[in-house]
């Protein structure tokens, strides 16, 4: 009977896997005595224990050895080989890719994440290391920047792995099926007559739920509650010496391991952290976002504000608002003179200029809307004129066709003042950074009866809708999610046939993408400037991307588009009469709840990654968006307003029905409004 060896730690991933109460494996110290215990058709597995830090020693002299006593070999990270004489190096963007059909699909591709790798070229190589583009498989082939990953060595029964490939547990390799497939592939190349034996490979972080798990009654609820102890636990709430230790480390770059700031917890006071970056580190950790965004301060706010458990969520919410208004410097400087431009504005964040100067609408939009059910959550008697301003602020550089276009900047709002872009004529047919903006400007037209509120924003609609379905810069999922919110409270505040027609038109297309899981498949829909799939190898992972490849790629997005999706659909539900859009609503919470992460890491335990493959019921995408890849973790955004529709639907209620308890005084609102838009300004 051949036998399969190991020189590794008790604790390796793989020995770990093979182990079972019936069967476990002879484990050995050193590469020698194991070589010497093993038979002829024996393997040996000479894995990499000191990896990442330190190579496995393996002398070339076992080589003759191994084959002198027909032992196949498997050595991971060897030191001292020839042809491996280069220096380790850290991969970014490099997947691993099988082009030997043993190991599975050609081509098909494999995530190591920041993997440490020997850099070399052999010719008779299994696997790859490369930077391709693709969901799962390597579209454009074989780049000629590839290195080796897995090789036989010449005239030897010796495989060669150029990094820890065993490492898949503690390194969150993905994804986990594909991991079990390439191992039994291996095993089967080292010992061709033998069935290699089942594997179990326990994840470091599973989906709460399986694809059809009964759901509890309470899950809807506790995927909330989880959700919000996220927050609390991931160590992105920070205190007074993290913040600091944030906007110093910011100079120098915008990713950190969590042991650069110092230890500590935060109450709101000293705002959050924006998340964790997707790469994983070998130790399967994920380096922490450290810039100060708006939005995230606010959205997460919005999630504990809703927290009715007792606990310390509305007081921290109640901090973040009173940071973000003050101390952040988020509302500061320029923005909080009345005699600039920018007063009222929000910044995108702060720690750099890159991040101060720039004014994003939708980034704007969000803040405003969480800000506003925050105030609605805690019964915040005061700071609405704040609000107020900062709705003014942003529709004074709306042009007359409604349209605000993506980002103004300082520098530029400073030249040519506001009433430049509130006089013009700009076109930006894309909802992601326009639609939210109409939702604030219609909650503010019901709640002030400034008619111009209602009239640009209804001006803009028919443009988008005019030109529906394939005039939009993009014609993603996500551009049809974010559009849910105006459409349906424009039937709110000026009900008519033709919007609720239109409003039915984006659902039936949003809902021709939803999988019998519940999720919403993403779409490879072109598009100008933005949110392109990758057209080569070398164009992968050098700008914002989806993180799907062709359409029917079975991934859902929950950074840009599930939770949006979520709220839209809910509030469309609640101004239609039709149970096929409640219907459908309520099997993407069904979906988002079952793949909300499960792990014993607390940082991870409660949130979603960016991607999660609804075939394969595992957290899986192309990884070429360059800041935001498949596993990043986000602090607001869609998992905070999908959480945020859960928790209404749950209480009976709608997010208008919410933000409607907010009511600033008529006379003071007008006052804003006048201040800022002189009467003598036309707004047609």
């Amino acid at each position: 009977m051949n036998r399969i060896l190991f020189c590794c730690t008790a604790d390796n991933d793989l020995l770990r896997a093979l182990t079972t109460d019936d069967h476990r494996p002879l484990r050995y110290e050193e590469p020698a005595a194991a070589l010497d215990a093993a038979a002829a058709g024996d393997t040996v597995l000479v894995l990499a224990d000191g990896y990442p830090e330190r190579r496995t020693a393996f002398p070339a002299e076992l080589i003759t050895v191994a084959a002198e006593r027909q032992v196949s070999v498997l050595v991971e990270y060897p030191a001292e080989l020839p042809g491996l004489d280069a220096e380790p190096e850290t991969a970014t963007l490099e997947r691993l890719v099988i082009t030997d059909p043993r190991l599975g699909p050609e081509l098909g591709l494999l995530a190591v994440h920041a993997c440490r790798y020997l850099p070399t070229r052999q010719p008779d190589t299994l696997l790859w290391l490369a930077r391709v583009a693709g969901f799962d498989t390597a579209v454009y082939g074989l780049p000629e920047t590839a290195w080796s990953a897995l090789y036989r060595l010449p005239d030897a029964p010796v495989l060669v792995a150029t990094t820890q490939l065993s490492r898949f547990g503690r390194g969150r390799y993905e994804p986990q099926s594909a991991w079990i497939a390439l191992w039994q592939g291996i095993l089967r190349v080292l010992q061709p007559t033998v069935e290699p034996p089942a594997m179990i490979i326990p994840g470091a972080v599973s989906p709460r739920f399986g694809r059809d798990d009964v759901l509890p009654a309470d899950a809807a609820a506790a995927a909330v509650t989880a959700y919000q102890d996220w927050l609390r636990r991931a160590g992105l709430l920070l205190d007074q010496d993290q913040e600091r230790a944030v906007r110093e480390l910011m100079i120098t770059g915008e990713a950190v391991q969590r042991d650069r700031l110092p230890a500590g917890t935060g109450d709101g006071s000293h705002g959050v952290a924006e998340g964790f970056e997707s790469t994983i580190q070998p130790d399967g950790s994920q380096r922490i976002r450290l810039p100060l965004r708006a939005d995230c301060i606010a959205e997460t706010a919005m999630v504990l504000a809703l927290d009715d458990r007792g606990s310390d969520g509305p007081r921290t919410a109640r901090n973040l608002i009173d940071y973000l208004r003050g101390p952040s410097g988020l509302c500061g400087g320029e923005r909080s003179d009345p005699a600039r431009p920018s007063y009222g504005l929000i910044g995108w964040g702060v720690g750099t200029p890159a991040w101060e100067i720039a004014n994003y609408g939708d980034d704007n939009a969000r803040v405003i809307l969480a800000w506003l059910l925050a105030d609605a959550t805690l019964a915040v008697p005061d700071g609405h004129r704040e609000l107020i301003s900062a709705i003014t602020a942003n529709f004074r550089t709306t042009g007359r066709t409604g349209f605000r276009g993506d980002r103004i900047d300082q520098p530029q709002l400073a030249e040519h003042g506001w009433q430049h872009y509130f006089d013009g004529s700009l076109i930006n047919p894309s909802a992601h950074f326009e639609a939210y903006l109409w939702a604030c400007y219609q909650w503010a037209y019901a709640a002030t009866g400034y008619r111009p509120f209602l009239d640009r924003t209804r001006t803009a609609l028919i443009t988008m809708m005019e030109r529906f379905p394939g005039g939009w810069r993009r014609n993603d999922v996500t551009e049809l999610a974010r559009i849910l919110l105006p459409l349906a409270w424009q039937l709110r505040v000026e009900p008519s046939d033709r919007f609720r027609g239109w409003l039915s038109d984006v659902i039936d297309a949003l809902l021709s993408r939803q999988d019998a899981s519940g999720g919403i498949g993403e779409v490879e829909a072109g598009g100008i400037d933005l949110f392109q799939v990758a057209r080569s190898n070398e164009e992968y992972g050098t700008t914002e991307e989806p993180i799907i490849f062709a359409t029917g790629d079975p991934a859902s997005d929950q950074l840009y588009s599930s939770g949006f999706a979520l709220l839209g659909l809910y509030e469309a539900a609640g101004v239609l009469d039709d149970h096929r859009v409640t219907d459908a609503a309520d099997r993407l919470a069904d979906y988002l709840i079952r793949i909300q992460l499960r792990s014993d890491r607390p940082e991870l335990d409660g949130s979603w990654f960016r991607s999660f493959d609804f075939r394969r019921w595992a957290y899986w995408g192309s990884s070429g968006d360059a800041g935001w890849g498949a596993w990043c973790l986000e602090l607001g955004w869609a998992p905070a307003w999908g959480v945020t529709a859960l928790a209404l639907r749950d209480r009976g209620s709608t997010l208008w029905d919410e933000l409607a308890k907010v009511r600033p005084d008529p006379a003071e609102a007008q006052d804003v409004i006048n201040s800022m838009i002189p009467v003598t300004v036309g707004t047609e």
